[in-house]
């Protein structure tokens, strides 16, 4: 057998080494910083065997108060006023938690010392969700939606059905966004921790969609209801919908997030939202979106 030479061997590593063409560079510039197929989610959504959910219900125990400017770039510094919520995912056999709320020290903290309304009472009620529910998981690692897992007098009885990403634990072990929601690795293994690809089946009618931008362990919700009504859980992508019905990102100088992920997580939003008119997309915090929605009966109003 032929020994290959120095030399040679030098000149085909240089081949594997060479800078991308033009034409190469200008197709990778091209390619979005996040995408997804709601024909594909739809397909994962139905893989699970069982009942699709009947219900979903969203309630409120705190608000922020954020003029409207900080919610949408280029917007007038009207007041508005930011829910701060926890859904309800409710199956002929028992409930799913989405996001576990905040106490009021962490209320306290996000709000940056502001006296802002916190609701004991529905604060309450958030606990005995949780402690009734099958599973927890999350729109994402930000305080308002995780404090009630980490921070919660019920920890040994919440964290074996608390569900987080590796993505999720690895920003609360690194870098959370209080020193006070910082994880250790041991601390971390309390809890069931999860990784996939781009989506997840979940459970009957539900796939957890990788939507990394707001933070690096967001994840959006599509679900589908045992009535074949379709719902897009969508987190902070946007604080409001006025942020998907425009495309347009917030202007929060608090807030650091992946612009280009959460630019193209919002115009596929507004796409869906133009062309699927059997889809109800929820953003966590849009006050007037709920309101509307559980007037129409499309969100319930308390939790069960």
């Amino acid at each position: 057998m032929k020994c290959v030479s120095i030399a040679c061997l030098a000149a085909l590593l240089s081949i594997t080494i060479l800078p991308m063409s033009a034409a190469q560079q200008t197709a990778a510039d091209a390619r979005p910083a996040w995408s997804a197929d709601l024909t594909d989610i739809r397909r994962v959504a139905a893989l699970i065997p069982g009942r699709k959910p009947l219900r979903i219900n969203v309630l409120k125990f705190a608000e922020s108060h954020r003029t409207k400017n900080f919610v949408v770039k280029g917007e007038a510094a009207d007041p508005g006023t930011q829910a701060r919520t926890v859904f309800q995912v409710v199956y002929a056999d028992g409930s799913v938690m989405v996001d576990a709320g905040m106490d009021l020290p962490m209320h306290k903290q996000i709000g940056r010392g502001a006296d802002e309304p916190y609701f004991a009472e529905q604060a309450q009620q958030v606990d005995m969700a949780l402690r009734s529910a099958r599973s927890i998981v999350f729109t994402h690692e930000h305080g308002d939606h995780v404090t009630g897992v980490i921070r919660t007098p019920y920890l040994n009885e919440l964290a074996p059905k608390t569900i987080l990403t590796r993505q999720q634990v690895r920003t609360l072990e690194t870098t959370p966004q209080f020193p006070d929601l910082k994880l250790t690795e041991a601390q971390a293994q309390r809890y069931r921790i999860i990784d996939y690809d781009k989506y997840m089946a979940f459970a009957p009618g539900w796939t957890l969609i990788k939507a990394a931008g707001h933070t690096p362990g967001s994840q959006m919700m599509f679900i589908t209801l045992d009535s074949g009504r379709e719902y897009l859980l969508i987190g902070d992508t946007a604080w409001h919908m006025d942020n998907v019905r425009k495309a347009t990102g917030k202007d929060a100088p608090w807030i650091v997030e992946d612009t280009a992920a959460v630019n193209d997580q919002l115009k596929w939003l507004n796409g869906l939202a133009d062309s699927e008119k059997n889809l109800v997309i929820i953003a966590s915090h849009d006050d007037d979106e709920h309101k509307e929605l559980v007037s129409k009966k499309l969100l319930g109003g308390k939790l069960e």
